[in-house]
């Protein structure tokens, strides 16, 4: 059964706000599946999605990476840096994705790394800029993300809890984790190639390109307000709401 144009509108919506804040867009996709009885989006919405996406947040970093300066700098090198432990455990250990499809998992990780996320940012210095990071300071970011593998964990939420728990700031924290996200989509983008090679999937035109649309304006916005809500606010509003979301994950199993 094939995604209507309301179902692909609303996962792409989805895809967009979940994608950068620290709340994890795999698991609301697999929510409207597991508790609506929705049909599987499929490979070619992933990737279409996870394209827009990662368009979405280099137009938004465009200043930074339109500058040939930057592949040579001290910030390029260490998102380098933190992407290597995810991709090799991703290559080596690829049995690790066997846990994204319990809703228990789901449940449990977001209250988990909720509470990892207010510990963090309760103790943490605050003080350090990304210019003051290091190689060891974008390792220890990059073991970190490897969490994200647990669905439900959060792939910017464990980013910015490894940064929060170095002493950076809240913003600096948020900012690097979503330059992060950029080389991380692209190699979920190159797994999912990969394996459309193995798949007979037709290709909808109209439906991909409203999933494209939808997913980068919304992701752009998403992008604005993320970074505007951590200033104000910090990590406090996503902390309750993945601890909400839990809970009720856990009564409705």
């Amino acid at each position: 059964m094939e995604l209507s144009i309301v179902q692909i509108i609303v996962l792409s919506i989805i895809q967009a706000i979940t994608e950068f804040l620290p709340i994890s867009s795999s698991a609301h996709l697999l929510l409207p599946s597991k508790v609506l009885g929705w049909p599987d989006q499929g490979i070619i919405f992933d990737i279409t999605v996870h394209f827009a996406t990662l368009m979405a947040v280099l137009t938004y970093f465009r200043d930074e990476f339109l500058r040939l300066s930057f592949y040579v700098s001290r910030t390029f090198k260490f998102l380098v840096i933190s992407t290597l432990p995810i991709v090799l455990i991703a290559l080596f250990m690829p049995g690790m994705g066997d846990y994204r499809w319990s809703l228990t998992t789901i449940a449990y990780a977001n209250i988990f790394f909720a509470f990892l996320l207010y510990i963090s940012e309760k103790t943490s210095q605050q003080k350090y800029l990304n210019s003051d990071m290091t190689a060891k300071d974008a390792i220890v970011i990059g073991l970190f993300q490897t969490f994200s593998l647990i669905s439900g964990a959060s792939r910017s939420g464990t980013a910015i809890t490894g940064s929060l728990f170095l002493g950076f700031k809240k913003s600096e924290a948020a900012k690097y984790s979503l330059m992060l996200s950029i080389p991380t989509i692209l190699g979920a983008l190159i797994f999912g190639f990969i394996e459309i090679n193995t798949l007979k999937e037709d290709i909808n035109i109209l439906t991909t390109f409203i999933a494209f649309l939808t997913t980068y304006i919304v992701s752009y916005l998403s992008i604005s307000l993320f970074l505007g809500l951590v200033k104000k606010l910090g990590y406090m509003p996503f902390i309750v709401y993945r601890l909400f979301l839990g809970i009720l994950l856990l009564w409705l199993i």
